[in-house]
């Protein structure tokens, strides 16, 4: 991806895998001390970067970089410009990015960021009185640019003058947009309570630093215990569940991920390590052992979630698959750094794509496939009439639009295979998380054979060298390998999001009730907390003094609510295409399974 660009977490108001839930509170505020300003250091050691191609042999970045550096045009003709990944770092505002030689009596350099850090938490659950001194407080003692008072041991803000949104959708964090009358406004992201089993914070702080260092993470500004602040990026549309289905947007977004999986070394370290996808489904099973032990006991938790009869025959199957896929694949698939989460909610668009017309072959760019008098089908049926040339040759004028679509939240990102990251991509098109039933998972609605090559043809031809005769072959063989490998990976998709769903639905563990609890501000402020009522009940919030009934805007947009979201039949539906996928590959018998109805996606190779 283009270095000069911030890829950052804007207001969305659509489904993100971030959220927490809110009780009902009775707060005083009994007690209050000076927090300090800290810096958190993170190294990036270069020399431990590997660039790996994932097909056949190494990936010369320097190689890459051209090609990026050829995708310049005119900034008259497109609006836009495009620069290559080049060796000067970039100054990222609320970072320091440097450069330090590890030993002096060679070349061998490290890179790191520092990042403002305070040791205090944030608690959303609080009254919005409270939360807004809280949030303006953090924000002053991370001397956030234009949010921080000189001069002062607190923020010099006004609360009431701050506007506190809290985006929908959210479903592993709570997202808030933070605004103030003059000043650019802030994202707000608090972690969920339930997340350190999901989600390893101190790597995902590791990718964001490797990014940053590349202008491909989000810009940030500043972390705290259970949170951070990012740039909020406005004037910005979030892709719907149609807009991945468009023709040309599916070969943006193709080539917008081969950027990063080329552009984003892995290290060694993660290559000894494997595949982040199955260490974290090996890593579930066993918190589902220990952690839920007791759920997993009762057999008819595994019927709901998970479609089999019991945890042992559960995790038999799965082993079964896992051994199947690597005897397919390589022992030791090539790893390239992935986003594993590019659902439609974390690609957006920083500004109107500029429709590109051919003049020889003007198309709707909403159809799915694209005819041509002078078609070269290849791996598309004959009958499609798509033009290959269109896909893998588009116009200076077509790429430079791509630098305005932009992948965000980069929380479950690290080495996969590329086939994986993919599968995972197409996979969510069978999601509509805006609608009715936004847990459901519609095997109808995956893309079928010419969407994918389409997908595909766009992602392994792009900055792919070589001349013509040689390029055309190669990609040929390439997008069937590709192809072929996301049939047998896209199960793993559904496992790993099947799991997820249990370990977010909170159930393993029933919360002790607790009539009295502490929290604390970020200046040490302790607040005497008294939980009151059921979640069924009205909430209301009391104080010492009087009571308030002021809440936190919420965003209008359509969107799933960590509140309401069914993780369990999220997780039975995911399973279903699981196990539909283990029959359609004949690794696993229909008895193996509780499904009654296979909605199996199409498992036939090319």
């Amino acid at each position: 991806m283009p270095t000069n660009e911030i890829y950052s977490r804007p207001h969305t108001g659509r489904h993100s895998r971030s959220g927490s839930t809110s009780s009902s509170r009775r707060p005083s505020l009994t007690r209050s001390r000076s927090s300090q300003r800290l810096i958190r250091t993170i190294s990036v050691d270069r020399n431990d970067e590997v660039a790996l191609d994932f097909s056949d042999g190494e990936l010369d970045l320097e190689k890459v970089n051209e090609s990026l550096n050829k995708l310049n045009v005119d900034s008259e003709t497109s609006g836009t410009t495009s620069s290559g990944t080049g060796s000067t770092l970039p100054c990222l505002s609320g970072l320091k990015v440097a450069i330090s030689s590890t030993n002096s009596k060679n070349n061998s350099k490290s890179e790191y960021i520092e990042i403002p850090y305070v040791k205090a938490t944030l608690d959303n659950t609080l009254p919005t009185e409270y939360l807004k001194k809280d949030i303006l407080n953090v924000a002053h003692i991370l001397r956030i640019r234009k949010w921080h008072s000189k001069n002062s041991m607190g923020s010099r803000l006004d609360p009431d003058e701050l506007i506190l949104t809290k985006i929908s959708g959210a479903m592993t964090n709570s997202i808030f947009k933070v605004e103030y009358p003059n000043l650019p406004p802030l994202l707000l992201r608090v972690y969920g309570n339930n997340n350190d089993t999901i989600i390893d914070r101190e790597y995902e702080l590791q990718i964001l630093a490797r990014l940053s260092i590349r202008s491909i993470g989000p810009s940030l500004y500043g972390c705290f215990e259970n949170g951070r602040f990012e740039q909020y990026l406005e004037n910005s549309t979030t892709l719907g569940r149609d807009d991945i289905r468009d023709w040309k947007t599916s070969q943006r977004i193709a080539r917008r991920m081969k950027e990063l999986h080329s552009g984003v070394p892995v290290l060694r370290s993660e290559i000894e390590s494997g595949a982040t996808c199955w260490n974290k489904i090996f890593t579930w099973l066993k918190v589902l052992e220990d952690t839920g032990k007791t759920w997993i006991q009762n057999d008819q938790n595994i019927k709901d979630a998970f479609r089999c009869d019991n945890w042992e025959h559960f995790k038999k199957l799965v082993y079964l698959y896992h051994d199947w896929l690597y005897k397919q694949e390589r022992s030791k698939p090539t790893l390239v750094f992935c986003h594993n989460d590019a659902q439609y909610g974390n690609l957006l668009f920083t500004a109107p794509v500029v429709d590109i017309v051919d003049q020889t072959n003007h198309i709707d760019s909403s159809a799915t496939s694209v005819t041509s008098t002078n078609s070269n089908a290849s791996l598309f049926p004959t009958s499609s009439g798509v033009s290959i040339e269109k896909i893998i040759n588009p116009t200076r004028q077509e790429q430079s639009q791509d630098s305005k679509l932009v992948v965000i939240d980069f929380e479950y990102a690290g080495p996969n295979p590329a086939a994986y990251d993919l599968a995972n991509h197409l996979s969510e098109w069978m999601h509509d998380y805006s609608g009715a039933h936004p847990y459901k998972c519609n095997p109808d609605a995956f893309p079928n054979k010419e969407q994918t090559l389409n997908f595909l043809y766009s992602y392994v031809s792009h900055l792919q060298g070589g001349d013509k005769e040689n390029r055309k072959v190669t990609i040929d063989k390439e997008v069937r390998y590709f192809y072929n490998s996301i049939v047998r990976w896209r199960a793993t998709v559904q496992l790993f999001w099947s799991i997820w769903g249990v370990l977010q639905s909170g159930t393993l563990e029933p919360e002790p009730e607790q009539s009295l609890q502490k929290s604390s501000g970020p200046n040490g402020e302790i607040y005497i907390i008294k939980t009151e009522g059921t979640e069924t009940e009205k909430q209301s919030i009391v104080t010492d003094d009087n009571t308030h009934d002021d809440t936190i805007d919420e965003s209008d947009d359509d969107g799933v609510n960590v509140d309401t979201f069914d993780y369990i039949k999220y997780s039975s539906d995911k399973i279903s295409v699981f196990w539909s996928d283990l029959i359609g590959l004949s690794i696993i018998n229909k008895s193996d399974t509780l499904i009654t109805k296979f909605d199996a996606l199409d498992v036939s190779m090319i």
